[in-house]
C-alpha cells in the first residue's frame, strides 16, 4: 500500500475531519506532501496521530518523529517525505496554515 493511502486510511479510521493534502515538491526538496487534519478534542488529536504512526510502521514506512505531548492541541507526525499535522479544530483556525500554503497545489484528502 502506498504511504499516502496508508495515511488516508489511518486518519479515516479515527474520524479525522477537513483533511487536505498539499503538494510541497516545488517548495521543499525533502518533503513531497503536507497533510492537515482536524479533530474535535485532544484525545482524538492524539488517537489520529498515533494511528498514523502505527499504520505507517505496520506497512514498513519510516516514522522520523512525532512532535507533541498528551496535552498538545497540535501534533506533527514526520514520515520522511510526508508530514502530517493533526490539529484541534480551534488550533487549526488560530494558526491558519491554509493561508500560508495558499499558493501550493492542494486537494481534499478524505476517503
Amino acid at each position: 500500500m502506498e504511504l499516502l493511502d496508508v495515511i488516508k486510511k489511518a486518519i479515516d479510521e479515527k474520524k479525522g475531519e477537513h483533511v487536505i493534502k498539499y503538494d510541497f515538491r516545488s517548495l521543499n526538496p525533502f518533503i513531497d506532501n503536507v497533510i492537515l487534519c482536524s479533530a474535535g478534542n485532544i484525545r482524538q488529536v492524539h488517537a489520529i496521530a498515533q494511528n498514523v504512526k502505527e499504520r505507517a510502521r505496520e506497512y514498513g514506512y519510516l516514522v522520523r518523529s512525532m512532535e507533541g505531548n498528551h496535552d498538545s492541541r497540535w501534533v506533527l507526525v514526520d514520515l520522511d517525505s510526508v508530514v502530517v499535522h493533526v490539529f484541534l479544530e480551534e488550533e487549526r483556525k488560530h494558526f491558519q496554515l491554509e493561508k500560508l500554503y495558499a499558493d501550493l497545489p492542494c486537494e481534499d484528502f478524505t476517503l
